[in-house]
């Protein structure tokens, strides 16, 4: 129960920061669920966000460096998680 709870607001705080368009790609692929269906897309926006912080840094544009930053760190544990979740399932 903890570990959906904590599914549950690593799930919300990362739908804070996503934006609309992903956000839509991820209802299509999963319905109203956020789960391991849905690793792709995350793991694609993870490695996006984490090559966009760089070149936003050297662009000099800090709150979108900022933002790609909150997702990257929002990412990493809610991918852990469905990973786990994943692996638990096969078993």
């Amino acid at each position: 129960m903890i570990m959906s709870s904590v599914l549950g607001e690593l799930i919300e705080q990362y739908l804070g920061l996503e934006s609309f368009e992903v956000i839509e790609e991820l209802l299509d692929l999963c319905g109203a669920a956020i789960d391991q269906r849905s690793l792709p897309v995350l793991r694609q926006r993870l490695n996006v966000e984490e090559a966009n912080i760089s070149l936003l840094e050297t662009k000099g544009y800090i709150r979108m460096r900022e933002k790609s930053e909150q997702l990257v760190a929002s990412l990493r544990p809610l991918i852990t998680i469905l990973e786990q979740n994943e692996q638990e399932e096969q078993v």
